[in-house]
């Protein structure tokens, strides 16, 4: 690496403290760095993935504001260019114009800045990682706190978080129950299920599934329904077999719903 600040000791180290630091936790060390600051920051991560095979000054400006379009990429997931892909994913679209504005403006930077820019960002990277206590994700933190809370007030816990939290609700209720876990399902719980639910519904969410989930609910059907029900199984089109997620998740928010009255039980 022709960058004196960016030899592969300073890679390494890099990688190393990516490991160890959640992205949510850098997102914080990275509040109030200046945009043309990041935009540096991000250059000289795509660089460092770049045997840049030069010394000449001039030359490895020019590299540090270089995005040629077209140019292959690493797909390893390890990759710096790939970690800083990942960061400006991170950050809000009004950031991103501005961070995006800076990099189109950078064209040049002299070394010592730039040096100085990954110094200063590395440790802050660092000294937020040391200052800060990091639980994991928020949805399985609440997920795992309420496995032993009766389902009716489950429900009704996510009932008024859905008003201000909609999408942690949505993660904390697949934590919860997930679609694989109909398999522990009683089997006049199920019979409940294949009453209620529409064929072509039925059909989409059975699209795919794994073996034991379509075992239970072809069990638990008359022949006249099961067959009926592969038959709308093998007509779905492309597009319609796209909803197959989408029709799993409604037919775990029915189990939920159903369970929370008391219409059926889980396990």
């Amino acid at each position: 690496m022709s960058l004196p600040f960016i030899d592969d000791n300073a890679i390494q180290e890099l990688k190393n403290l990516i490991n160890r630091t959640p992205l949510p936790v850098v997102m914080k060390a990275f509040e109030e760095v200046k945009d043309e600051d990041l935009a540096i920051f991000l250059l000289l991560l795509d660089v460092a993935d770049t045997d840049l095979s030069t010394n000449n000054p001039d030359e490895i400006r020019r590299k540090l504001a270089s995005f040629e379009v077209g140019e292959e990429t690493a797909e390893e997931e390890d990759t710096l260019t790939v970690y800083a892909q990942k960061l400006f994913a991170q950050f809000s679209l009004k950031r991103q114009v501005l961070i995006a504005e800076a990099i189109t403006a950078t064209e040049m930077v002299e070394t010592d800045i730039a040096e100085k820019v990954w110094n200063d960002l590395i440790g802050k990277m660092k000294t937020i990682l040391d200052s800060t206590l990091f639980f994991g994700n928020a949805a399985n933190n609440l997920a795992r706190l309420l496995e032993k809370v009766e389902i009716e007030k489950q429900n009704q816990l996510m009932e008024v978080l859905q008003k201000n939290q909609p999408g942690l609700v949505d993660n904390v209720s697949d934590q919860l129950f997930k679609f694989e876990d109909l398999t522990e399902m009683p089997d006049e719980s199920i019979k409940t299920l294949v009453q209620v639910l529409e064929t072509n519904t039925l059909a989409l969410a059975l699209y795919e599934a794994p073996p034991e989930v379509q075992d239970r609910f072809y069990e638990n059907m008359t022949p006249e329904k099961a067959e009926y029900v592969e038959a709308e199984t093998e007509i779905l089109t492309h597009e319609q077999t796209q909803l197959s997620a989408t029709a799993r998740q409604s037919v775990v928010n029915l189990i939920r719903n159903f369970a929370g009255k008391g219409l059926i039980k889980i396990r």
